[in-house]
């Protein structure tokens, strides 16, 4: 034990089980030299001590010594502390909780520096602690009005419950239509920030995932809206915190007199082992799988490309026999299968202590599928870049079976991120990841903003956002054409700046030339006729979507209106999934399955999401033309309002998203007279007392659930 040791071979001996004869304080003096040498491995030992310090009993003071030396002040035993140690843990304390909260040295240094005033650019690992900055600057209590900008609906509810524990002190607020208090506190994604921040006074503003903001070649339309309340935010003055993974760079082009501090850290709070999974020969991937998975014992995540690539998994999981039956979710599988469809795998997986994670799965029952995980109710997620991209598990183990994001493969920065989602501080100090792939080359990326550096590949809807005087000269020529034109306001081609500028100006010219054929097709409020209806769909598709392809069930601008007729004629989902169900041959059941999740496709993509915001879009251009010619205009806000809301009360749709499931708000609106106005129906729904007569013993857990964060 003299002899100094390699960093492998003493990862070797901290893998095992120790012999009996084995000189544990030796071991703890080999750790201590990789401290002194090199601290990020040193880090790494530390954290292998802290997995198993059961087995070294008697030596805890050495650990902790050790620990402070690397600032891993949440992992000290406070019971044992030196004066020494006690007062640099204190100092890692911030201000404001009633919850034993100490950061690392890291988190303390990008903490303080907010108290600071600094605005912060954060690149740091996923079990690095960013959130838990974000929760200490609001309990500081120096802002009055905080934005936080999250990419996914998933993230917003899972960050409204964390701060729920704030909401006496400010106004939570997640959906633009709610009514602002005096301090408030908003967690909304681009797309509804967007609607709203030009009404806020903002004193400080957090963007998670800020990579978003860089160009990519998917979600290139969210990374514009992205830019857009990004720089409306920066312009108001407030200050800033932007937080990410494994960023290599990012551009310095901002406002002249706007400056930042770019951090970037690989302080690991957690380990992470990499696996290469070995397929035999003639042995499928997926058996291999199969193998693996039923092999471990702790909370495994396995990552798939796509929602079909998911459902592949868990019929071969289902379909194995190495997964046993569990009953602790007998009465969620006996709802979800009354609820949506009998032959939906979700439910029947859940059957196998199986969870499914991805877009189509209806939110409050993707959310209680992480729930179910993280209290160790299901053994297994699978899932795809949804789960990934921010919500928090409990996983130890993360299967890496695709290496793509629908078809396309993911990259360096991606697979971090996936890897990332391992371990957690406090529940599984070493995180597994298993491998069916050759990890992407080693690259991390550089981080533009392009509406500050305005590049030439910068496109005109976006740069029509940005006040003139911070032009560049080339960006005001690429603009020049459309300031300069008469077919549409400014303002109008702003508030559509999501639709390509020039197909907005096409539109605006047909109308404009069709005026008098048009006008009483289109001059509808309130209701439409079904041939207004149509007209709005066709131009909807024809003048904004542009696309032949076939996009979550609807190819063509007829077939957009026979779906919203068909969701409208349904009442119900479960009705709308046995419409779509009967399309496709019923003794097939992977057919089955890909009608029922078509019909969620249908519902979430087209009714609640896209045809509303065109058909908004549809009026401000239609109503610019009817200006010009002296006409009175029209307004779809009502229809599209219906729409969005699946043609129910208006509050049912965002509770959704708070967790309690579409058809349990039906039915208690069917008791009470619940408001339409959303922060009133939050405070009656709060306290909705469910009768046992009246409510299923999981409908009354989903209300509880959903109650103990409003």
């Amino acid at each position: 034990m003299a002899e100094p040791m390699t960093s492998q071979e003493l990862r070797t001996i901290l893998r095992k089980e120790f012999p009996a004869d084995i000189d544990k304080f030796q071991l703890i003096k080999q750790v201590a030299a990789f401290v002194m040498a090199n601290q990020v491995v040193g880090q790494e030992f530390i954290l292998r001590l802290l997995a198993r310090i059961n087995d070294f009993q008697g030596l805890e003071p050495m650990i902790n010594g050790l620990i402070r030396q690397v600032g891993l002040f949440p992992y000290m035993d406070e019971e044992n502390l030196s004066f020494k140690d006690a007062i640099a843990h204190e100092i890692h304390r911030p201000v404001g909780f009633s919850e034993n909260i100490v950061f690392h040295h890291a988190q303390a240094e990008v903490y303080y520096a907010l108290l600071r005033g600094e605005n912060i650019v954060l690149s740091a690992p996923t079990s690095f602690g960013k959130s838990l900055i974000i929760d200490s600057v609001i309990a500081s209590q120096i802002h009055s009005n905080i934005i936080i900008i999250v990419p996914t609906i998933a993230l917003i509810d899972e960050t409204r419950k964390r701060l729920s524990k704030f909401k006496y002190s400010y106004k939570i607020i997640t959906h633009p239509s709610q009514s602002f208090g005096k301090r408030n506190v908003f967690i909304l994604t681009q797309e509804r920030a967007v609607e709203i921040i030009s009404e806020i006074d903002v004193d400080f503003f957090v963007i998670d995932e800020f990579y978003k903001l860089s160009p990519q070649k998917t979600d290139e339309e969210r990374c514009h809206v992205l830019n857009q309340v990004f720089y409306t935010l920066v312009k108001k003055g407030a200050q800033f915190y932007l937080l990410g993974p494994n960023i290599e760079r990012v551009t310095t082009a901002l406002l002249d007199n706007v400056k930042f501090k770019f951090i970037r850290t690989d302080y690991k709070t957690v380990v992470s082992e990499r696996h290469p999974v070995r397929i035999k020969e003639g042995q499928e991937s997926i058996d291999r799988l199969i193998e693996i998975s039923s092999s471990l014992d702790e909370p495994t995540l396995i990552f798939c490309q796509s929602p079909a690539s998911a459902n592949k998994v868990a019929n071969a999981f289902l379909n194995s026999g190495k997964f046993e039956k569990t009953n602790k979710n007998d009465e969620l599988v006996d709802w979800i299968k009354s609820n949506y469809h009998p032959q939906w795998i979700l439910p029947n997986s859940l059957e196998q202590g199986i969870g499914i994670h991805h877009g189509r799965v209806p939110r409050a029952i993707a959310q209680k599928c992480v729930k179910l995980f993280n209290e160790g109710k299901i053994k297994y997620l699978i899932c795809t870049s949804t789960l990934i991209e921010g919500v928090n598990t409990k996983a130890k183990n993360v299967i890496i079976y695709d290496n793509k994001i629908a078809r396309t493969k993911f990259d360096y920065f991606t697979f971090n991120n996936i890897c990332g989602r391992s371990g957690r501080m406090f529940s599984h100090f070493i995180g597994h990841i298993y491998l069916f792939h050759e990890p992407p080359a080693a690259e991390l990326p550089l981080v533009d903003f392009p509406i500050f550096s305005q590049n030439d590949d910068v496109p005109e809807k976006l740069l029509i956002n940005i006040d003139e005087g911070d032009l560049k000269e080339s960006s005001k020529r690429k603009l020049q054409k459309y300031f300069e034109q008469d077919i549409l306001s400014k303002e109008t081609l702003k508030k559509n700046s999501y639709i390509d500028l020039d197909k907005q100006l096409t539109l605006a010219s047909v109308i404009h030339n069709n005026i008098s054929k048009i006008y009483r097709i289109m001059k509808w409020s309130q209701y439409p006729t079904n041939d207004q209806l149509k007209l709005a769909c066709m131009l909807i598709w024809e003048y904004f979507i542009s696309s032949k392809k076939r996009i979550y069930g609807v190819s063509s601008g007829k077939q957009l209106h026979f779906r919203i007729n068909q969701f409208r004629d349904a009442g119900s989902i479960k009705n709308f999934i046995d419409i779509i169900v009967n399309e496709v041959d019923g003794n097939n059941p992977d057919e089955v399955n890909e009608a029922i999740e078509l019909s969620f496709d249908i519902q979430r993509h087209w009714i609640n999401f896209q045809f509303p915001r065109y058909l908004m879009s549809l009026a401000n251009i239609a109503n610019d033309v009817f200006e010009k010619h002296n006409l009175a205009p029209c307004d779809y806000s009502y229809f599209a309002s219906l729409v969005e809301c699946y043609f129910i009360s208006p509050y049912v749709v965002p509770m959704d998203e708070y967790g309690l499931p579409i058809q349990v708000s039906k039915k208690i609106g069917d008791i009470v007279q619940i408001s339409s106005n959303i922060d009133e129906a939050l405070a009656q729904l709060s306290r909705f007392n469910p009768p046992p007569q009246r409510f299923s013993e999981i409908e009354r857990e989903f209300i509880g659930e959903f109650q103990k964060y409003i």
